[in-house]
């Protein structure tokens, strides 16, 4: 089974060129994060790390790999990283913006919500970081007794002229949790674009929608599968990706070193059929766990959909910067391609389309 050639984001969303995100600083609310090296090189682009559940963050945590880091971590860098140890392919729309990083669960990795109206405030409490967008991909259960306080949060945030971006969730089931169920908010649900250039293609990804009372969401629809994020380092997963493609690349060079090929068969047939099984099981592992590199692997969900819909507010405001939340929102919606016989409940205004949306903001300078 052959490997998918996975695309990094600016080429099969097709992204205006021109934009990064410079000069302006998004905020990340998950469950734990790492400081990677797509975040801090060659500029440390990280301006504070927070921890919503303590009154001082843990240094040691945060610089050694948790296991509830993995999350945030991606999240990060799905919009943000600038692919330095993929020496600059798989990169975010906004590889040039800083970032805050606001870690809501506890220890364990659970989410309360009190912790996270706690981090979705931080940027009113620490007004002089400049934060412009906040992305929470993460979801409060609708018995939390704090879930109204989660909702009320963003409505603050957005009205201090914070955009909030937010993942939808992938319970198709169900309508959005908090902070994805508040109308102020930008819910993103997912697309699947194939891993292609391509719209033609595009359909949605099993993400929860529905109502809540009188708000239907999503509002659109941004990538949620085949989307390249680095691994963890020092994880099991992260140990295990690089000997398989370093022993892939061994036996590889081996075949063709020996003649195991056709042309030149030096090599006995129990020998060649012995590298060949190995190669074929070695792959097929490397498929299984999505790899598709020694540091990166593909990744799915609503939980990506959200921060690279985040990216692409970086990019209108680095075009703009005089924008609002509710013109944000309304430029996003407007240059998003509603997919053909799709009920609008799934898909809101449709999938997004990051060019066509810095073409919006670039329209509306005064």
């Amino acid at each position: 089974m052959a490997r998918p050639q996975i695309l990094s984001l600016p080429e099969r969303l097709e992204a205006h060129p021109k934009y990064a995100g410079r000069g302006v600083c998004i905020g990340f609310v998950d469950s734990g994060f790492y400081p990677h090296p797509d975040l801090m090189r060659p500029r440390r682009r990280i301006r504070v790390y927070a921890d919503a559940a303590r009154e001082v963050p843990v240094g040691g945590e945060f610089f050694t790999p948790q296991p509830f880091g993995w999350h945030g971590t991606m999240t990060a860098c799905c919009a943000a990283g600038n692919g330095y140890v993929s020496g600059g392919r798989y990169r975010g729309l906004a590889s040039e913006s800083d970032v805050v990083l606001i870690k809501a669960s506890i220890d364990d990795g659970r989410i309360r919500g009190k912790n996270v109206a706690n981090a979705i405030r931080f940027p009113l409490r620490y007004p002089h970081l400049e934060i412009k967008i906040l992305n929470v991909s993460l979801g409060v259960v609708r018995n939390d007794p704090d879930f109204a306080d989660v909702e009320d949060a963003v409505r603050e945030v957005v009205a201090a002229g914070i955009v909030v971006v937010c993942a939808a969730g992938n319970n198709p089931g169900a309508p959005p949790l908090a902070p994805g169920s508040v109308a102020e908010a930008i819910t993103a649900g997912g697309s699947n674009d194939k891993n292609t250039t391509g719209s033609e293609d595009d359909e949605p990804w099993p993400s929860s929608h529905g109502r809540i009372g009188d708000v239907a969401k999503p509002d659109l629809l941004a990538p949620a599968i085949w989307l390249p994020a680095p691994m963890l380092p020092g994880t099991l997963t992260a140990r295990e990706a690089a000997p398989l493609f370093q022993l892939l690349s061994v036996l590889e060079e081996e075949s063709v070193e020996h003649g195991f090929s056709e042309t030149r068969q030096t090599a006995s047939p129990e020998e060649r059929a012995s590298v060949q099984a190995l190669i074929e099981a070695i792959d097929a592992r490397i498929n299984r766990c999505k790899y598709i590199s020694p540091d990166y692997q593909h990744v799915d969900g609503t939980s990506f959909a959200s921060p690279i819909t985040a990216s692409v507010v970086a990019q209108m405001l680095e075009a703009n910067p005089a924008l609002t939340p509710a013109e944000l929102k309304r430029g996003l919606l407007s240059t998003a391609v509603p997919l053909h016989n799709v009920d609008l409940i799934r898909q809101g205004a449709g999938v997004l389309r990051p060019r066509r949306a810095v073409e919006w903001a670039l329209e509306q300078i005064r």
